[in-house]
């Protein structure tokens, strides 16, 4: 037994045999590292068969040159911290022992097997079917490849997620226009493939008797999937129904029943006083009055029947009632239109009427499904129907 006990203070510390660790000297010890018996006679009987692994080096303080146990981080004598203890081997493990069992001899090779014997048939006789034939080792099955399905690509349901933008789409439309009679029935139509052109002669739509229709008069045309109405510069110009309340701009022309009438606008000026008299050089400027308005009663040529100041809060035009009544006119209905005046505009308005307002375009104008537009004496509806692509 190796053993070398060692003096720090008044306590006596033994070496443990196994790890080398110092423990207090006690009879019968165990070391409190790795749980050995301390003592030769205790070691022996507890000590198992296998040779144990060497005890490891001490570790030695690079300050104060002190030996110290092993796995110590900071010496005891100095407080010098300590390198990191080196990762100890691992214990091999003892062999183990089997219990002695009678040899069994491995199980011989089998025999290659020999030639198959091939018996010849009888002359003048069938081949007996017990002959042999050479054996062939069965080829396995030849299996065609199994092609993975195909992704499923889950869809959002409708009016759930987010659909993916696939960029701006022109729509494809169909168009096609329609005369319209006196009667409210339709004739004769014309589709719309290219620049369709209306007018008194060599047009795809001609109405030689129409002397109010240019030769050329005004044209359809279909362009990024919408339908546009050009007036190409006629002096009795080309109107179209209005469907809905418009804000007249100076110098508009509309029509109500068989009247025309212009829309104008003027501000007072800034030279004369509210009586008409002109200011004097120096003298303080006045402010400019309101903008007023008024519409003119004009003939289809242009000239002027009668001026009516758009002066009150808003103006109606009737055959039987309103502000201005026109009784012979038999297309205008009892109660027509009428002009609103509001904050910086004039909104022109259709009460019902059985005819409707129509309004001149200026250059061109895009229309809607079950438009109506006139020009000359000819009155057309146009019908606009989108197509899947």
């Amino acid at each position: 037994m190796n053993q070398q006990p060692g003096e720090e203070g008044t306590v006596r510390y033994v070496r443990c045999p196994s790890c080398g660790t110092p423990n207090p000297e006690v009879p019968n010890a165990l070391c409190s590292r790795c749980g050995k018996p301390l003592h030769e006679e205790a070691r022996r009987k507890t000590a198992p068969t296998a040779v144990p692994p060497p005890a490891p080096a001490h570790t030695v303080c690079s300050n104060c040159r002190k030996e110290l146990p092993p796995g110590s981080k900071f010496c005891g004598f100095c407080g010098a911290a300590l390198p990191a203890p080196a990762p100890r081997p691992p214990v091999p493990k003892p062999p183990v022992r089997l219990t002695s069992t009678p040899a069994v001899a491995p199980p011989a090779p089998p025999k290659p097997p020999g030639p198959p014997k091939v018996i010849p048939p009888a002359t003048g006789q069938d081949a007996p079917t017990s002959a042999l034939t050479p054996s062939r080792t069965p080829q396995p099955a030849i299996r065609p490849p199994v092609r993975p399905a195909p992704p499923v690509v889950p869809v959002a349901p409708e009016g759930q997620g987010t659909q993916v933008f696939l960029g701006l789409r022109v729509p494809k439309i169909e168009a096609k226009i329609l005369e319209v009679k006196q009667d409210g029935s339709t004739g004769k139509g014309l589709r719309i493939l290219k620049e369709t052109f209306i007018g008194r002669e060599n047009c795809d739509a001609s109405y030689p008797e129409d002397s109010l229709l240019a030769p050329r008069h005004a044209s359809v045309i279909k362009r990024e999937g919408k339908i546009f109405l050009k007036d190409l510069g006629t002096p009795n110009g080309t109107f179209v129904k209005l469907r809905q309340d418009t804000e007249l701009s100076p110098g508009d022309i509309f029509l109500l029943g068989r009247e025309l009438f212009r829309f104008t606008t003027q501000r007072l000026d800034d030279n004369r006083a509210a009586n008409g008299t002109l200011k004097m050089m120096g003298a303080p400027s006045l402010q400019a009055g309101p903008v007023t308005a008024k519409l003119e009663h004009i003939q289809l040529t242009g000239e002027l029947i009668k001026e009516y100041n758009l002066d009150k809060p808003e103006i109606t035009i009737g055959r039987s009632t309103g502000d201005l009544v026109f009784k012979n006119d038999p297309y205008m209905s009892g109660t027509h239109a009428r002009v609103v005046a509001q904050p910086g505009r004039f909104v022109l308005q259709d009460l019902k009427s059985r005819n409707g307002v129509y309004r001149r375009i200026r250059n061109e104008l895009e229309l809607q499904n079950l438009d109506e537009f006139f020009l000359g004496e000819q009155l057309f509806r146009v019908e606009i129907q989108e197509v899947e692509s």
